[in-house]
């Protein structure tokens, strides 16, 4: 089996597993208990706090722990909304988490002509096109953004940005699924329009301890992952002479590109045939964001990047991770890096893309290309 959609989902790092059995066993009680039980649990949420702090470059009280990045965005959105008065306004490219909580919020405030809020995404979770935050924010007061494709696998320095919130989720670089993070430079706000859960101790010790990990190799990962990435490109290109390249490849491009996803068109390919071929034959894959893989309509962020819908129809999302073998054990000595395995699985990966298109492509009728 080859994964290659880590962009929906990551494995569980060994050392994320460690830090959540270990809390599991010593600090399962409830953080905001009075007792010795409660004392320890609530020791063990702020150390998580601080690791967070110390990994996103934010004060540890503005770590707030949540459910999700779904969650995250929420809250965001609707704490921009309260301090805007209404006035706020997304970009074109945000996951359906920011654009239904931005819809959402309208229950509740009236709109608003003077905007001063603005949410935009951080890293594309399709193409991995890496956004210039600093021209998207400097008109507004208020600024929000999902850093749930950057988080981990990009630095990211909350202090010293115009940044008033960012959102990521766990499963995204290692943690387990159920634990997200919101960076509130207000969080007084945050907690004066909801009351919190209470929080998951051992989940916060988890996606702390996978954030510090990835946070301590960020640029060794982003190196190797860039490689590979590139290596994929290079081969489906070979392969496939009419592919298309949503985005750009990495090396030449690291402060606009991630090393982490790239988005291929096939002309004449429905991309969520493609993906079905491709799977029955190992190889994970995704016609876009998980939350919209399903749906047959084209990807509204390529739509916006300027790309045709057949384009956009005949897109499929690869998404790597720093190692391709999800049992490779990163407590060694060499970090589960091994480039020859990885090349190996990279270059069986384009085997199975090429065959699959080629095997579409004679059973498609002919359409208009992109």
């Amino acid at each position: 089996m080859i994964y290659l959609d880590h962009a929906a989902t990551s494995p569980l790092l060994a050392t994320a597993r460690q830090e959540f059995y270990r809390a599991s066993q010593y600090s399962w009680g409830n953080p905001n208990s009075v007792h010795s039980f409660g004392i320890a649990a609530a020791r063990e949420l702020e150390r998580a706090q601080r690791i967070v702090a110390y990994c996103l470059s934010c004060e540890p009280e503005q770590v707030i722990f949540t459910s999700s990045a779904t969650e995250s965005c929420r809250l965001a959105m609707n704490a921009m909304m309260y301090e805007c008065g209404g006035g706020t306004a997304i970009s074109n490219f945000e996951h359906k988490a920011v654009t239904a909580a931005w819809l959402e919020s309208f229950t509740y405030y009236k709109p608003n002509n003077s905007v001063s809020g603005f949410a935009h995404i951080h890293t594309g979770n399709e193409t991995g096109e890496i956004y210039d935050l600093e021209k998207a924010f400097e008109p507004y007061t208020v600024c929000f953004s999902d850093c749930t494709a950057a988080m981990g696998k990009a630095p990211i320095d909350f202090r010293h940005r115009k940044w008033s919130y960012i959102a990521g989720g766990g499963h995204k670089f290692g943690a387990p699924i159920g634990i997200g993070v919101l960076i509130a430079k207000k969080p007084e706000v945050i907690r004066k329009l909801f009351h919190p859960a209470t929080p998951a101790v051992p989940l916060a010790a988890a996606i702390a301890q996978a954030l510090f990990f990835r946070t301590e190799h960020i640029a060794e990962f982003a190196d190797t992952a860039g490689y590979l990435h590139d290596r994929l490109i290079d081969g489906i290109m070979e392969e496939i002479p009419d592919a298309q390249l949503n985005g750009t490849k990495y090396r030449g491009n690291e402060k606009t590109q991630s090393p982490y996803i790239t988005s291929i068109s096939f002309p004449n390919i429905e991309n969520h045939a493609l993906v079905l071929r491709m799977s029955a034959d190992g190889l994970m894959a995704s016609s876009g964001a998980a939350c919209s893989s399903g749906e047959n309509e084209p990807s509204p962020a390529l739509l916006e990047s300027g790309y045709s819908a057949a384009r956009a129809r005949g897109a499929v999302r690869f998404s790597l991770d720093y190692k391709l073998d999800p049992c490779a054990y990163e407590f060694s000595h060499d970090l589960g890096i091994d480039l020859r395995r990885d090349e190996a699985i990279i270059d069986h990966a384009v085997k199975i893309v090429a065959q699959n298109v080629r095997e579409l492509k004679k059973l498609s009728p002919s359409r208009d290309k992109a």
